[in-house]
């Protein structure tokens, strides 16, 4: 017999499947796009049970008469190609012609349609691939898909999928972006019978649109640190919403990136945004709406069953274009009140900054003097701080503070030189889990709740921690669709509302799933992000504060790091002052 067989039709449709529906979301990415591409003015959208329930899509576009509804839920059925060669210059949305059949392979697919001039419009039910009914249906005018009981074939599959809170996110996310991209079209999203949002598209025009869309999906504290940003070169056009410098945030959690309005995840876009802020980050990460506009052969999104990814043709005349814009526009409104560097011309694009939460080492030190007032021949030795002093055992002089950021104590025969911000990180990131170890987390009520505006698909994100996050000292409650509300904290934190809501940020970002993560990680990650957020160099520390901090840094683990692992002091010894000074022997 041979060993090679061809597999039957219903094994071939589910692995195809399984390339195009990933999780829920794809299943409503597909839908939505089917929607717009049959020029729809309004899209409205029902899920149930995380998705799983049901995904329903109904939009007032062109609809399909009878003969097309077959058809349109075969393999390989489309009514965008004729020839190969239109995959490389398409205009719409849905081509691959996988989409709906992938759909109605792992689940029970309702599908009405009605075309204008027809006499009434047409059902066809099915499950798993196969048509079970077709009967007349209303004329009302466009297509509802209803796909219920999603992946009920293929238990395996199913096993795989992420919590409902997980899977909200994702479907949330996906409306946001579909709403981002298609300004002219009306969305409405009801999940469990509540409604999500509701996006009217205004007649106003394309800046208003995205205005009141950024402010309704990004929340108003990201969206009042949004500036509008434009430009052209030939054959290619920028614009969007991008933050302003003094406006940055925690995380990368609110950049969105469209390309002809097909939402993707694209390194060489993110890079460019990165490279048109310069050496304003810091640390920090801009949100935004970065819409590149293209000819449609400039690009392929054909290199992944679910479009996400692209691949241009010309990518470094597009890294260029995306972040020259970005800078000469921000440099023009006079956003930023630093000294900023402009993009290289021509050179090719690098890796952004890290996320805050994986800082770095402490900058640099300046380099050695040259031409002093010493002359040559005379330049003093460098300074050669210890990073390690041992300095438990010795008595502490308190001297001062400098810059309000850093404690000077003397300390035996030298300087002690001590960040308070690192120091309080680790004295309070050692109680707190010392706290949480024994299960003794003292909790302090707040007399007026904190918000946090996020959105949805964050919300949906912060939401799956709620249980743990109370066992770990945080009553996170939720006020409406997009506002989280802080009730109580660990005593041991200050939270400022600011605090809070990069608090949050971090959470949706950092974390996975609760029950898939460590306690030992969860408990770390939980305390770091915490103690960063609650409290702040530049404080004014009075003499006594500052002695009870050392002696509580005495008694950490260890002193000399912050949880992040940045030195909380160093030691400067009478010699090496001396030398300075060109003196000879300790201070």
């Amino acid at each position: 017999m041979p060993e090679i067989k061809v597999l039957p039709e219903e094994v071939v449709s589910k692995i195809a499947a399984g390339e195009v529906i990933e999780r829920p979301a794809s299943v409503l990415k597909e839908l939505i796009e089917n929607s717009l591409d049959a020029g729809a003015s309004k899209i409205e959208i029902e899920i149930k049970k995380a998705g799983r329930g049901l995904i329903r899509v109904h939009d007032d576009g062109r609809g399909m008469a009878r003969e097309d509804l077959r058809l349109a839920l075969g393999r390989h059925a489309t009514s965008k190609l004729n020839v190969f060669e239109d995959i490389y210059s398409l205009a719409t949305f849905g081509f691959r012609g996988e989409a709906l059949y992938s759909v109605f392979a792992v689940s029970r697919l309702k599908l009405t349609s009605f075309k204008a001039g027809a006499d009434s419009g047409y059902t066809l039910e099915g499950e798993g691939g196969r048509v079970i009914a077709e009967l007349p249906a209303p004329p009302v005018k466009g297509t509802t898909i209803e796909a219920a009981d999603l992946f009920f074939n293929t238990p395996a599959r199913a096993k795989f999928m992420k919590s409902d809170n997980a899977e909200r996110a994702h479907l949330i996310k996906t409306v946001e972006e579909a709403a981002l991209a298609n300004l002219g079209v009306s969305f409405r999203l009801v999940i469990d019978g509540a409604e999500i949002f509701s996006l009217p598209a205004l007649p106003g025009g394309l800046w208003e649109n995205l205005k009141n869309r950024a402010a309704a999906i990004f929340g108003k504290s990201v969206y009042g640190g949004l500036a509008r940003i434009e430009g052209k070169t030939p054959g290619m056009a920028v614009y969007g919403l991008f933050s302003r410098p003094d406006a940055l945030a925690a995380t990368r959690a609110n950049q969105h990136y469209f390309v002809n309005r097909r939402p993707v995840g694209s390194a060489l876009l993110r890079q460019a945004l990165y490279r048109g802020y310069g050496h304003m980050l810091t640390g920090r990460h801009p949100a935004c709406a970065l819409f590149l506009e293209l000819d449609p052969g400039a690009f392929d999104c054909n290199i992944h069953p679910q479009k996400r990814d692209v691949k241009f043709s010309s990518e470094n005349e597009i890294f260029k274009t995306i972040s020259n814009t970005i800078y000469e526009e921000l440099l023009s409104k006079q956003t930023a009140a630093v000294a900023m560097t402009a993009p290289e011309a021509g050179k090719q694009f690098s890796a952004p900054d890290v996320p805050a939460y994986r800082e770095g080492a402490a900058p640099p030190a300046p380099a050695a003097e040259t031409g002093s007032l010493f002359g040559p021949g005379l330049q003093p030795e460098p300074l050669t701080p210890q990073a390690h002093p041992d300095w438990r055992g010795k008595d502490l002089s308190y001297i001062g503070q400098l810059a309000k950021s850093y404690l000077l104590f003397e300390s035996g025969d030298g300087l002690l030189v001590v960040d308070q911000h690192a120091a309080q990180e680790r004295v309070l990131f050692e109680k707190y889990l010392d706290e949480f170890s024994k299960g003794a987390v003292k909790v302090q009520p707040l007399l007026v709740p904190l918000e946090a505006e996020l959105p949805r698909s964050q919300m949906e994100t912060v939401l799956k921690w709620r249980d743990w996050m109370k066992s770990a000292g945080f009553e996170i409650d939720q006020r409406g669709p997009g506002t989280a509300l802080l009730r109580a904290a660990p005593a041991l934190f200050y939270f400022t509302q600011a605090a809070f809501s990069e608090f949050l940020g971090y959470l949706s970002e950092v974390l996975g799933e609760p029950e898939a993560a460590a306690e030992d990680l969860k408990r770390n990650i939980i305390a770091t992000m915490a103690c960063k957020k609650s409290i702040k160099a530049h404080d004014f520390v009075k003499p006594q504060e500052a002695l009870r901090l050392m002696d509580d840094l005495k008694r950490t683990k260890d002193s000399y790091h912050c949880p992040h692992g940045r030195p909380t002091l160093f030691f400067l010894s009478g010699g090496d002052i001396a030398r300075r000074f060109q003196r000879s022997g300790a201070l």
